[in-house]
């Protein structure tokens, strides 16, 4: 209610917590100990309010009403708990009330930072052990997940994974235990992969190129949601016109970046938010990208007319090889592409915090036309990016971009509650801002990702943020009995 400022949640009331159960065989199996209720959220939610918890990317719940106040003391009272805007209506009705309306909390609820906490429980815990923690001892660890930890795999080398009998959603893989591994090193993970004694394995950076080229079937690029862009200065006396950045954009390859910057480890973009975020355009759908003849084009329509006729551009990047690399092989297309001349780009290598303080909007004369920097999801909504990072007043607007209809849209987006039609909006406001007429205020690059060894037997989505969804995992069990019964015979 009242445009998204209000959010109710019905819960389920057959999702219990859970702990196990040994049996004494390999199996194990797990005993029913209430069901989660909605007080759980209420205590989880205050618990990572508090300042003690250390919660990662708090920020992110000072959406919540009364949270950023229970943080900024040091000791809060039940009193001051009961300020921040989340109250149990009864056992299976949550209700959340934010500092303003946010359609992207939606997407921030179903984050880590949403789990139930077994409040009742760790209370009487405290009460009976004050030095104990919960999460230390399997006995006393609930959770109300599709898997639970089996008794005696706790705080070792592996944890083991046993399907819970008591979850009633629909199971759309057919495992039934994860052996999750910690490994010293990633040579070791290869050599049990190629074994056949692991599913799924990261590929050490020596083995990368006799992998990808000898197994490619069973080799999974994952992207991270990390985004690295160059960006503009609007006040910047060569990039105030709209035609030259997207000819500076248009200009750039990425597809030759991602293979000379980081071995084929990413995938290149023509628009902002990134694959696996609710809202992000499909790859290669939205954007112009690279495009030369564009490219000469917007530059040929603007009143520089020719870069060699540009001023000097200042490039700023961090101290990093990785770095100096990348903007070596921007700067060389500029020159083939735009007829730019060499010594008319010049680079300005800096340590990474004085990257920041010299691109804030208020940085004056030390603000250099064009650097480089990433973004990576907080949350995976398209507001955290085309929100977050680039709305002239709700972001650090590095760019001093002014605002205008654009921002209009970027708060509309975030204020519609149906999420189909959040889609379609944020797909207008990727083309408006990197489209052929588009702003842009950046030039989105790619997006980080990294390898991983597949088995043939194994089907997955790999997840892009968050945890891995291992109740969607499907083992064809007879090609695994198979290939491994072959490995063995060698």
């Amino acid at each position: 209610v009242e445009n998204g400022r209000i959010w109710t949640f019905h819960l389920r009331d057959d999702i219990f917590w859970v702990r196990p159960a040994e049996t004494g065989t390999s199996q194990s199996t797990a005993e029913s100990v209430r069901p989660v209720v909605a007080a759980d959220m209420v205590y989880a939610i205050q618990r990572m309010c508090q300042r003690a918890t250390q919660t990662p990317d708090v920020v992110i719940l000072f959406l919540i009403q009364g949270c950023e106040q229970v943080y900024n003391l040091q000791e809060p009272s039940a009193t001051d708990l009961n300020t921040i805007g989340v109250q149990a209506v009864n056992d299976q009705t949550l209700q959340i009330t934010l500092t303003k309306p946010a359609s992207h909390f939606l997407t921030i609820s179903s984050m880590w930072l949403f789990h139930p906490v077994p409040g009742v429980e760790i209370e009487q815990l405290k009460e009976e052990s004050p030095e104990a923690n919960w999460l230390d001892d399997v006995e006393t660890l609930l959770t109300s997940g599709p898997f639970f930890p089996q008794a005696n795999s706790w705080g070792g080398s592996r944890v083991v994974l046993h399907r819970n009998p008591l979850w009633p959603l629909a199971w759309r893989g057919n495992v039934d235990i994860v052996n999750v591994n910690f490994l010293d090193s990633e040579e070791n993970a290869l050599k049990l992969w190629e074994a056949k004694s692991l599913d799924i394995s990261p590929i050490p950076a020596a083995e990368r190129e006799r992998l990808v080229e000898d197994s490619p079937t069973k080799v999974h690029l994952v992207s991270d949601q990390t985004v690295f862009y160059l960006a503009f200065n609007f006040d910047s006396g060569v990039f105030r016109e709209a035609e030259v950045r997207r000819a500076f954009s248009a200009a750039i390859d990425r597809d030759e970046l991602v293979a000379q910057v980081y071995g084929g480890r990413a995938l290149s973009l023509r628009h902002l938010t990134p694959p696996g975020v609710f809202g992000a355009p499909p790859l290669a759908e939205v954007g112009v990208g690279y495009s030369p003849d564009f490219a000469r084009q917007q530059l040929e329509a603007s009143g520089f007319r020719s870069c060699r006729l540009m001023p000097p551009i200042t490039l700023m990047v961090s101290t990093s090889d990785l770095s100096l690399l990348q903007a070596e092989l921007i700067r060389n297309m500029w020159i083939n592409e735009l007829n730019c001349e060499e010594d008319q780009i010049q680079f300005e290598q800096v340590q990474f915090g004085t990257l920041l303080a010299n691109t804030r909007a208020d940085a004056g004369a030390a603000r250099p036309d064009i650097w480089e920097l990433g973004w990576a999801s907080y949350y995976p909504d398209a507001h955290n990016w085309v929100g977050d990072l680039l709305h002239c007043t709700e972001s650090e607007n590095r760019q001093n971009r002014p605002c205008s209809q654009i921002d209009d849209l970027i708060e509309q987006a975030d204020t519609v509650t149906d999420p189909a039609q959040r889609i379609v909006l944020y797909r207008q406001i990727e083309n408006t801002l990197f489209g052929a007429d588009g702003i842009m205020p950046i030039i989105p690059l790619y997006v980080r990702g990294d390898y991983q060894l597949v088995q043939t037997w194994l089907v997955f989505s790999p997840t892009t943020f968050g945890g891995e969804q291992f109740d969607t995992y499907v083992i064809d069990a007879v090609t695994k009995e198979l290939e491994q019964e072959l490995e063995r015979s060698r």
